[in-house]
């Protein structure tokens, strides 16, 4: 069973394209590799890693039996994305993941076509 699970939710432009690009990169580090036309999944030795182009960005999952490998995995994706990316992603946020794939972050990031709350400043 795996302890360590994660989402990611990063905007970033060409989400399909990007995604494309860094899963050729990352199914040189893993087992297997799992593509349903939706998403891919990525297969480990010691845990998987789930991406999923969204309108936004890219949804990631990333769930491992021990701490070195949940890292190393997370790097991994990090990693080609920054590298591959035309414009570097302003951060990725990472939440602790539940049972259900993707619904921590689908709550969390909100959509393009979602109005985006705005900030009184002056008091």
């Amino acid at each position: 069973m795996y302890e360590h699970l994660s989402e990611c939710c990063v905007s970033v432009r060409g989400s399909r394209n990007l995604v494309e690009i860094v899963s050729r990169r990352i199914a040189e580090l893993c087992v297997s590799v799992v593509d349903n036309g939706v998403e891919k999944t990525f297969m480990f030795i010691d845990g998987e890693a789930v991406v999923r182009a969204v309108d936004r960005g890219i949804l990631m999952r990333v769930v491992a039996t021990d701490v070195i490998s949940y890292y190393g995995i997370r790097t991994a994706l990090e990693g080609s994305i920054l590298e591959m990316a035309t414009v570097a992603p302003e951060r990725f946020a990472w939440h602790p993941a539940g049972r259900t794939p993707f619904s921590v972050v689908e709550r969390v990031g909100p959509s393009q076509s979602a109005p985006r709350p705005t900030v009184n400043t002056n008091g």
